[in-house]
Order: structure tokens, then sequence, then C-alpha cells
């Protein structure tokens, strides 16, 4: 390599030294404001969980004082006070409050509570869902059988989580209404369903076996399933 060629590598280096100073002090601003933005926002997210988890504790705390009351009419009232501010749980406290006025023996409250659940249109749908099967499970036999068996289709849906559930209520319903072949049909199809948990696929079988229906063979249930 020549002294001239030498020359100009260096010139040319130095030249992309400049340059490159050049470009950080013109821009070396918004690679700061990067690093500081990551860093506080990295900060900033663990503060946020630190303080949602410290809200999440003290709610949860709130919630056991409330139910450790001896009185229920006092861990009525204390769910009450709590739901005004409860935001997403608000629902869960609402279904314990239901469950206490049960035991209570406040059954139009419970059932109050429930439809007021039910009915909501800002609520979750399985927070809904669950309050409309409470509500149908509370009112039994008392409830009008044309509302009681369209409102446990809605749950039947396929993919719904209270479909089991739904199914097998529906087969009490035809019983109450006196239909004992609908009754034998909805359980007969229940036991082939695939997502029926063991407790309820025992209770299927016992008032089937009680009404002398038939169980489906076990191939059929391999086959179903």
């Amino acid at each position: 390599m020549s002294d001239t060629d030498g020359f100009i590598e260096e010139v040319t280096e130095e030249v992309r030294k400049d340059q490159l100073f050049g470009y950080f002090k013109k821009y070396g601003w918004i690679a700061a404001v990067v690093i500081v933005g990551s860093v506080g926002g990295a900060a900033y997210l663990e503060w946020s969980k630190s303080q949602a988890e410290a809200v999440a504790q003290a709610r949860g705390d709130a919630i056991t004082a409330a139910l450790s009351n001896e009185n229920t009419a006092e861990q009525i009232t204390a769910l009450d006070s709590l739901s005004k501010d409860a935001g997403a749980s608000f629902a869960v406290l609402a279904l314990q409050k239901a469950a206490l006025q049960v035991q209570d023996g406040q059954k139009d409250a419970a059932l109050a509570t429930l439809d007021s659940l039910a009915a909501s249109d800002t609520l979750d749908t399985i927070y809904r869902d669950m309050a409309t099967f409470k509500a149908l499970m509370l009112r039994g036999k008392d409830a009008d059988p044309a509302a009681r068996m369209a409102a446990l289709d809605q749950l039947a849906i396929p993919g719904n989580p209270f479909r089991p559930m739904a199914l097998e209520q529906m087969a009490v319903a035809k019983l109450d209404e006196g239909d004992k072949a609908g009754a034998i049909e909805l359980l007969s199809g229940l036991l082939q369903e695939s997502e029926v948990s063991p407790s309820i696929q025992q209770r299927a079988t016992q008032l089937l076996v009680s009404l002398g229906g038939e169980l489906p063979s076990v191939p059929q249930l391999l086959s179903d399933n």
C-alpha cells in the first residue's frame, strides 16, 4: 500500500468519526429519551404491579373480615359496603351475598340479587350465566315452566361451560312437568356428552336408572366422547 493510499484511508476514517460524532450530537438525545423511557416504563410497570397486588390483598382481607362476622345479616351488610367500589370483583361479591341471603332464609332477596346480576350488560357472560343458573336452581319448580326451560336451553348451548349442569336441570324440569320420557331422553343424551364431570355423570346415571331408562352402552359412550 502506498503512502498516498494510507493517507487517504486515514483521512476517510477520521471523516467517518467526525460524521458519527456529528450524528450523535444531533440525534443522541433520541437515544437518551428511549433509554430513560425504557427504564422509567419498567419502573412504572413494577410500581403498578405492586399497587395492584396491594389493592387485591387489601380487598381480600376486607372480604375475609366481612365473612368472619358471626351474624349473617352483618356479613351481608359488610359485603354491600364493599360492593360500592368493587369494580371487577363486584360479581363475585354479589354472588356471595346471594348465597348468604339464601342461608339467612331471604329467598326473595337472593333472587333479586341474582336476577340483577343476570340482567347486567356490563358483567362478563360467565358471571351472568352463573347468576342465571343459580336463580333457576333457587326457583326450581316454582318458576314458570316455559321460562325455566327457555333459560336452561340457552345455558345448554354447545360450548357453554354450564351445558352439562343445564342439561341435568332440564331433565329435572321435565320430571317436574310430568314428562318422564323427555327426562329419560335428556339424561341419556347427557351421559353421552364429552364434558361431563364424574359427579354429574353419577347423578344422571342414578336418576336414569330410577326412571327405568337404559344406560348407553360403553362402545356408544366411547364413540361419542
